[in-house]
């Protein structure tokens, strides 16, 4: 084995929908070192309306898109096997549960020197079959990059893997504002007044992420500074179970569900950024709005406090505590130096994290991995 040449480097995902795993792939690609590395791309499924596709710039001989009906599907199975043997990379990096099974499985059959996956959150509701083969797999798999410690933790025992086989690496933020919309124009399109104070949370809409605490701190917030909006920006399966309980509560002139937005474009008009998740490792969204210098107000779960110190760049809550939640929303708002102090020592806290630290470190351990293989 030649330790010297060019690595000749798979990264797979199921598609490229808008998601923080996808995001990361996509920030990383640009950056891989040409001089080490010869990086490619491998799509499973095929992309939704709302994707990353756009922002990919690869060759299309380096970019391997496939359209399987299912998880188990044998005609692509084969074409994916076909490929990783034509091909003969030196390594495979995959994300997300689809590359990590499918991509995994036919690596170690080929035999391909380096295999590391990512586990980029928290998964209590996986099925049984789905824990017993990643336990599987992870025998043969070099390193498992986890971004947060909770995920290291909660993972290596739900599915009894060795600790040492997880690498904690916290993503950067990857906010880029080249390309943003001019905020005057997306504040008329939301219906924002001039004048507004807003508090911003983007996320899917999904139980674990909390907003219906964040709504009810609305109706607490609003009774005391009737002037707030809060926005919350995302999809997802409580949409409209999320409406309803801003209608039933009367908020639905100051609170707003404007559905899939980009985050660069709704980040430069928060004043607070909200995280009222009940259960998370750590949002990309909370290190973007620290980059940007908001002040955060957030639950005390996962890797959060690591990054927002209470009272220093934000506040802490506990989770699904939505009195709590409003009191320092309120707080915030009524005291516009310790909103500026607070963003910021969270736009310092942020700067020593950076994508290009990230990619150096990916890829020192890409090559260590290598170097040590027969």
């Amino acid at each position: 084995m030649n330790k010297d040449k060019k690595l000749k480097i798979l990264f797979a995902i199921g598609r490229l929908s808008v998601g923080g795993a996808e995001k990361l792939l996509v920030k990383q690609l640009p950056v891989v070192s040409k001089e080490k590395f010869d990086p490619y791309l491998l799509t499973l499924f095929s992309e939704q309306k709302d994707s990353f596709v756009s922002e990919i710039i690869l060759n299309s001989d380096h970019w391997k898109k496939l359209d399987f009906r299912s998880l188990f599907d044998p005609i692509s199975w084969f074409r994916v096997f076909n490929f990783l043997r034509k091909e003969k990379f030196d390594a495979v990096i995959t994300s997300l549960f689809s590359a990590n099974l499918i991509v995994r499985i036919l690596a170690i059959l080929l035999r391909i020197p380096v295999i590391i996956s990512y586990e980029h959150n928290l998964y209590p509701n996986k099925h049984r079959w789905q824990i017993w083969m990643d336990w599987l797999l992870a025998k043969w798999t070099d390193k498992i990059i986890v971004d947060s410690e909770a995920v290291r933790q909660f993972t290596a025992k739900q599915e009894n893997i060795p600790i040492d086989k997880f690498l904690l690496m916290h993503i950067p933020p990857l906010l880029d504002m080249i390309g943003a919309r001019n905020p005057d124009l997306v504040r008329k399109e939301l219906g924002l007044p001039p004048s507004a104070k807003i508090i911003l949370t983007v996320s899917r809409l999904v139980e674990e992420k909390g907003h219906r605490y964040l709504v009810d701190a609305a109706k607490k917030v609003l009774e005391e500074f009737p002037d707030a909006y809060f926005v919350i920006v995302g999809w997802g399966p409580l949409e409209n179970s999320l409406k309803s309980q801003v209608k039933s509560l009367g908020l639905h002139e100051r609170v707003f569900l404007p559905g899939r937005m980009d985050i660069r474009d709704v980040l430069p008009l928060a004043d607070i950024y909200a995280e009222p998740a009940v259960m998370t490792d750590l949002p990309i969204a909370i290190m973007e709005a620290m980059r940007l210098a908001k002040p955060i107000v957030a639950s005390t779960i996962g890797e959060i406090p690591v990054f927002v110190q209470d009272g220093k760049t934000g506040f802490l809550v506990n989770p699904k505590d939505s009195d709590s939640l409003a009191k320092k929303i309120t707080q915030l708002l009524k005291d516009r130096v310790l909103r500026q102090k607070f963003g910021k020592t969270a736009e310092q806290t942020v700067q020593r994290y950076s994508l290009e630290e990230y990619e150096k470190n990916f890829e020192d351990l890409v090559l260590k991995i290598y170097q040590s293989k027969p």
